[in-house]
Order: structure tokens, then sequence, then C-alpha cells
């Protein structure tokens, strides 16, 4: 069983956006229209914020989109489009498919996102032959992407296909800017480098088609997500967004409460099932341990039944889903959840983990 090196102080800039999770606290998003007809919201849209010529080449190349998105994207439903105006068209002519199709991302990327990417950061577009790069500076609140500004907030947003307009076509075959041309670049600063997307987007999308919305948005905004070189394992208890609605807006608790669902190591079902009954792990909250409990073939985690495992997992996370809060020590059982079911049979400790 692997075990992770990662440290307290490794999470502590996980909680930097945690205001943003009001939002997804408040209301449980229904799941996302199929592809298609995202498309076809997206072009109506289009065409009634006055970008027709954009919404009828949708219309036109929408199985293509579909079809290539597919094969870069986890679900095929995630997709950003930059539409440029109808006075775009009708100067540059018909563009050819390779053109259009560098202003469609196979990631669905909100305007905050593209406002915080780096200098040169490269974005993925569905093109064969031309790439898509960060032209503006995170201090900036205008966002230019190869030299093409984007025009205001989003046309159109259902969650997993966003649709920006911009001034102009994209430049096909666009070279990527040097870092040190960037005008914010007074002297050489000390940085490190961090990815365009973070490494929990898989994952992120996966608990959002399976309801666990807030512990999605949680992972999402996690700063070590975009760190590379970064040595990660982690198990998380996910539990279902009916669980912590309850908490939206005590801003205070959230980090007891995310953390308490994580373990510093890799735990598959397979490893669970194996474990000694009563088996214990250190996790990040003070007088706080997970143990693991089975009862027949259904096993607990602090006595919170695990009622989906192995809702992903890869060869550095897993997510076991779960129905309720794992309780602090302190809390009444009756109020988190019903009393479990605590066999009698012989505990047996893990080897201490307090390097966790």
């Amino acid at each position: 069983m692997a075990k992770g090196s990662t440290t307290m102080a490794s999470f502590k800039p996980f909680f930097f956006f945690f205001s943003s999770l009001l939002y997804f606290s408040t209301a449980q998003s229904p799941p996302p229209p199929p592809p298609p007809q995202s498309l076809i919201n997206a072009a109506e849209t289009l065409s009634n914020s006055g970008y027709i010529s954009m919404s009828l080449t949708l219309e036109l190349i929408a199985d293509t989109v579909i079809s290539r998105a597919a094969k870069n994207s986890l679900t095929g439903s995630a997709l950003t489009i930059f539409s440029p105006p109808d006075s775009s068209f009708s100067d540059f002519g018909q563009p050819s498919l390779s053109h259009i199709l560098l202003h469609f991302s196979p990631v669905s990327i909100s305007l905050s996102s593209l406002q915080s990417l780096p200098f040169s950061s490269k974005i993925p577009s569905l093109s064969p032959s031309s790439s898509l790069y960060v032209t503006s500076v995170s201090s900036d609140s205008r966002v230019s992407i190869n030299n093409v500004e984007i025009v205001g907030s989003p046309i159109y947003d259902d969650g997993y296909v966003i649709v920006f307009g911009i001034e102009d076509f994209f430049t096909q075959n666009f070279t990527q800017p040097e870092t040190n041309r960037n005008p914010n670049f007074k002297s050489s600063p000390q940085c490190i480098r961090l990815d365009p997307f973070s490494r929990f987007y898989e994952v992120s999308l996966m608990l959002k088609s399976k309801g666990y919305l807030i512990m999605s948005s949680f992972l999402e905004l996690q700063l070590i997500g975009f760190l590379k070189n970064t040595e990660l394992k982690l198990t998380v208890f996910a539990p279902m967004d009916d669980a912590v609605v309850r908490f939206s807006g005590d801003f205070p608790v959230y980090q007891q409460l995310f953390l308490r669902h994580l373990v510093p190591c890799v735990l598959y079902w397979t490893d669970l099932n194996e474990m000694v009954n009563g088996t214990e792990f250190k996790n990040y909250v003070n007088g706080l341990s997970l143990t693991i409990t089975k009862v027949n073939d259904v096993s607990f985690v602090n006595g919170v039944e695990i009622t989906y495992p192995d809702l992903y997992y890869n060869d550095w996370v897993v997510v076991h889903g779960l129905q309720s809060l794992i309780p602090l020590p302190d809390e009444i059982d009756g109020e988190m959840h019903e009393d479990p079911v605590k066999p009698e049979v012989a505990v047996s400790i893990a080897p201490d983990r307090s390097e966790f």
C-alpha cells in the first residue's frame, strides 16, 4: 500500500479561495445536457447575442466539434468557444475548418481562470495545426489570447460549455511569446512554474457528473494541483452535496470540514477490503483519525458507510463516495448520521503515521 509524504503544510494553500464554494453550496446543479443539446443552446444564444455567423458555423460543424472534443476531454461535454464578431467574418471571408477549430478549446475555462493564467500559457484547442497562447498578464483584468482581446463576460455558460466573444479571429501559427518579453517583468523574480490546468481536472469532472459538486469545487481550487513535480498521494472520502450544504457561508469551518475527509496515502477499495477490521489512519485534523471498520461486506470510515467505492482512481488519488459527513469526535452522532453498527471484533492499529 502506497503512503504519501505530503505534510499538513502542503495543504495550507488549499483554502485561499473558499468563498467561491458559497455558490456551489447553495444549489444543486442538474446534470449537464448531452453535448449536442449543449451546442444547440450555445448556437441559439450566439444568434440572439448578435454573433450570427458563428452561430451558423457552429450548427454546421457541431458533429466535428463533438467528435474532436470527445477525444480530448474526459466527458466530451467540456468546451470553450471563442466567437469573432460578424464583421470579422465579412472582412476575412470563409475561414478554413482548421482555422475555425482554433476557436474551440476542449476544456471549460471560466473568465476568472483565464485572468489567472500566466503570460505565455498554452491553451489547448481543437485545431490540428495551430495553438492558443495567453498574451495578457494576470494582473490585468482584460484577457487577450494570440493578441486578440476577449470581449466582456461569457455569452453562454452552462458549467460545461462556455462561449466568449472576441474582437477578431485568432491568428493561425501564432508563435508562443517569450516570457522575458512580459512587460511586467522588471527584474528576474524567483518564480515557480504552474501548470495552466490542475491535475485535479479529470477527477473534478467525474465528481460533478456523480453529484459531488462541492467536493469537486474544493479540489479544483487547490493550488497544489497546479504545481509541477510535486509528490502527492491522496485518498478523498467525498460526502454528497446534501450533507455539506448546511455549512453554506460558514467559512471558518471549511478547512477542518474538508481536511477531515482526506488521507495522505492511496487506499484503493481492494486495500480497504483487505485491512484488519479497525485499522486506523492519521489525517489532517488534530485529534481525529480515520478508522476503517467492516460489517459483513460493508465498509465504514468512522462509522459512515462507504457507498460508492473507487468513484475515481489513478496512481496518486482515489475517491470514495459517502452519503454523509465524517463527524468530529465532539459532535453528537445523532446530528450527523445514524449511530453506526460497531461489531465486536479485535481492533488492530496500523503503524504510526504521525508524519502525515
